[in-house]
C-alpha cells in the first residue's frame, strides 16, 4: 500500500493524493487531511505573507504541535501493523 510509485511536483498534490488514498479510504481518520490543509495554510501564511503584521499566535503552533503528535502516534500504529 504505502509504495504505489506516486509523484508530486507540490505540497499541494501531496495533500489532495493523502486525502483521496488515505483519508477517504478510512486508513486514517478525515481529520487529519484537514490537519494538513491547516498546516500548509499556516506554513504558507509564515514563509510568504508580506503582511508583517500577520504572525502565528501562540495558540496556532500549539494547535499545529498537538495535530502533529496525534499524526505521529497514528503512523506509528499503522505501519507496526
Amino acid at each position: 500500500m504505502w509504495q504505489q510509485g506516486f509523484t508530486f511536483s507540490s505540497h499541494a498534490a501531496v495533500i489532495s493524493c493523502f486525502g483521496r488514498e488515505v483519508a477517504k479510504k478510512g486508513i486514517v481518520p478525515l481529520e487529519f487531511h484537514r490537519y494538513l490543509i491547516d498546516a500548509q495554510d499556516k506554513r504558507t501564511q509564515g514563509d510568504y505573507s508580506i503582511d508583517d503584521t500577520v504572525k502565528l499566535s501562540e495558540e496556532d503552533v500549539i494547535i499545529l504541535i498537538e495535530q502533529s503528535k496525534k499524526f505521529i502516534e497514528i503512523a506509528e500504529k499503522i505501519l507496526s501493523d
